[in-house]
Parts: C-alpha cells; structure tokens; sequence
C-alpha cells in the first residue's frame, strides 16, 4: 500500500513529503515535489542509456505512457517481467499514463465504451479490458485509471458532465479487475479527477473519485496535452486547482502533467501538487531550444533570457546571435553539455541538422530541469519559496518589459 507522509506544509498549500512503500522497489523513497523522467517507448529521447546512467540529478521515478505499448500489449504479455526489465528502466519506480503528455491528442473519439490513445500506427480504442490486460502485463508501479479527459476551456457543460460520468465508471470497472489481479498487488491506482472548468463537475469528480479506494489522484482535463496546456492562463489554472484540492484527502499524493513552464509549475505545487512530468523540456529541446532561467540568483538574466522572441526562459540556439558565441548554453551549469560544449557549437549542429545537437540539448534541459525541482523542495524546507517564486515570476515579466 502506498504511503505519502507530508513533512511540512506551508505558502498556501505548498507541502513537502515522501512517497514509499509501493511498487517493486518497496524500499526505496521519493521526495515531493518532484519531477518524473519522460520517456517515448520505454526510451530516454535522443540519450543513450549508457548516457543517461551518468547523470547525476535522474528523478526516481519513470514515466512511460501506455499509448506507447498499446500495440504491443501481447509481446508486454509473452515477455512476462513486466515493462520494468522489458526496456531495462531498473532504477526507479514506474508510473503509467494514459497518454503522452507531451502530444496534442485529437478531440472527439472517446465514447461510453473506451478512450481513443495515440501511436505511432494511429488511433486505438482502448476499453477496460484492454487497458487492465495491457496493465497486467507492463506492470508499474503505479498506473493512471483510464479516463476522458477531452475537455478544455470551450468544452460544453454536457460535454465536460460525460467526462466526468465516464471516468468514474472507468474507474469502478478498473478496480473490480485491479483487486482480484495476482499481476497488480504491489501496483497502486490513481484516479482521475475531470470537470473541465466547471466548478459544480470538478467538485462532484474530486469528491467521488476520493470516496474510491484509490492511492492517489491524477487532475486533468484543462486542455489536450503537448503544446495546448500553454493556452492555460494562470488564473484559469488556479481557480480549477482550488475547486479540487479542498475535495481531495491531504494524506494522497496529486499528480498533474504535461507541459508547465517553471513558473506555472510553482503555482501549481504552492495549490498543493506533488508530482509533475518533464514533457516540457523534451518539447523545448524538440524546439532546439536551451532551458536558461535562473533559479538560484538574479545575476546575468537579462543576458540568459530569450533573444530572439520565442518565449520565456529559453533560447533558440539556432539563431544566427549564437553563431560566434563560445559560452557554454548556461554559466555556472555543470552538465555534460555546459562543461564539455559551446552555445555556437550547438548553434553549428542544429544548422547542419546534426544528430547531436538534440543530444547536447536534451541532457542540458533534462539536467536544469530536474535540479529546479530540488531548489523547489530546499526552497520549501527553508522557507524560501517566495524568493524563489519572485525570482521565476521576475524572468517571466521579463519579455513584456523589453
């Protein structure tokens, strides 16, 4: 059974806490907030695992969504070890997603009977059946119900009612199977909360989902994934995290995911989310882009922060202002890229469309990423969150005062 223990509180809902007792490596503890590694098909992308075993900063936990494996649900099956040992993912904890937060996923396919994923060979309806079978035989640590999460801020009352009634369905088809698999017992469950931005629907799902025997809760429902969580202002975020979270149990871990920038990311864990994903560095290295914001001090960030207009807290090493420029993507970073690269070596590969370019720039962006999610959780332990939060919402202004 999951445990979830909240070491300290504090700025509104901002919590710090430790997940532990769950899954295959019941020893082992994480620490919230935190940040879950992305990966496509069991895959880190553009690194190696050879590379990724010699970063120091990898989360422990794993992100593998199962559209990914809808397709391959037999051969998850015959293989028997589960997903784990199948794409050699050993150290860390497994979490499933229903899909990829980091893809737009097509509105308009989901029905009473299952939820349209999206792979590469297109689209699969997947109903309980086939999602409890193909959780059997990936075998997380923990898995996301199935849900109806096509919903946004256009969504029609109706439409977000049918989300909301279908998950809750989906989830009490999914722990009659959940219980009685011998395959699932060290797998903990997490509910969807849907309503879309309807306080009356969010409130009813929050409530509801809380009164299942669930380990935790997944809030989504706010856009379709990839780039259109980015047309999720800040205030509309906060008002729907404000209807859920006063419904949903403190002794439960929160998950959100998909693509947050920093700063939103701390609005979200000071409304009291827990566990979020690292969709959004993937998209910006996809982007050729470098993750450049600063979370430690104000020095040099007029000089870090975008050049070319592109967004916040990045730059576009493509740009021809990168060109001559022999400074490492970040001072003071210690990643592989930072220590060992130029920010006009990076501006070369990129031109030339050179493999390594995405390389160099996924291990910089996954390496600053995952280090902001421990300054959240020192900033939390020694009450400086607002610091912190003033620092980030400072360089997010940045552009409107150029």
């Amino acid at each position: 059974m999951m445990k979830f223990v909240i070491q300290k509180v504090c700025h509104g809902s901002a919590r710090c806490g430790v997940l532990s007792q769950f899954g295959q490596n019941a020893e082992q503890i994480l620490e919230t907030p935190l940040c879950m590694l992305y990966t496509r098909g069991g895959s880190t992308p553009h690194i190696s695992g050879d590379i990724l075993n010699h970063m120091k900063n990898i989360p422990g936990l794993i992100q593998v969504p199962f559209s990914h494996f809808v397709e391959h649900q037999e051969t998850l099956e015959y293989f028997g070890k589960g997903i784990k040992q199948f794409a050699s993912l050993k150290n860390g904890f497994i979490y499933t997603s229903v899909q990829d937060p980091a893809a737009e996923v097509p509105s308009g396919y989901n029905d009473k009977n299952g939820v349209a994923v999206w792979s590469k060979g297109g689209k699969t309806m997947a109903d309980v059946e086939l999602f409890m079978k193909s959780m059997e035989a990936m075998m997380p640590d923990f898995y996301q119900a199935l849900s109806d999460g096509d919903t946004e801020q256009s969504s029609t009352a109706k439409r977000t009612k049918k989300s909301v009634d279908r998950t809750l369905d989906f989830l009490d088809e999914i722990l009659q199977i959940h219980n009685k698999s011998p395959k699932l017992k060290n797998t903990a469950v997490f509910g969807v909360v849907e309503g879309g931005f309807l306080k009356r629907e969010r409130e009813r799902s929050a409530k509801n989902t809380a009164a299942r025997a669930v380990q935790g809760f997944v809030i989504e429902g706010l856009h379709r994934s990839g780039v259109t969580s980015e047309s999720v202002t800040t205030e509309k975020m906060n008002e729907v995290l404000s209807h859920v979270i006063s419904n949903l149990p403190e002794d439960k871990p929160r998950l959100m995911q998909s693509l947050w920038t920093p700063a939103k990311v701390l609005e979200a864990v000071e409304q009291g989310i827990d566990i979020f994903d690292s969709s959004y560095p993937y998209l910006a290295t996809e982007r050729g882009a470098a993750l450049v914001f600063s979370f430690q001090s104000t020095k040099s960030l007029k000089e870090s922060n975008n050049r070319t207009g592109l967004r916040p807290f990045e730059i576009a090493l493509s740009d021809p202002d990168y060109a001559e420029d022999f400074s490492p993507i970040l001072d003071n970073c210690t990643c592989y890229s930072c220590t060992n690269f130029t920010r006009a070596y990076i501006n070369h590969l990129l031109k030339t469309s050179e493999i390594l370019a995405r390389v160099l720039l996924m291990l910089h962006n996954f390496s600053h990423y995952f280090s902001y999610f421990e300054a959240i959780r020192q900033a939390l332990k020694d009450n400086t969150f607002l610091q912190l939060k003033a620092l980030i919402q400072e360089q997010a202004s940045m552009l409107d005062k150029e």
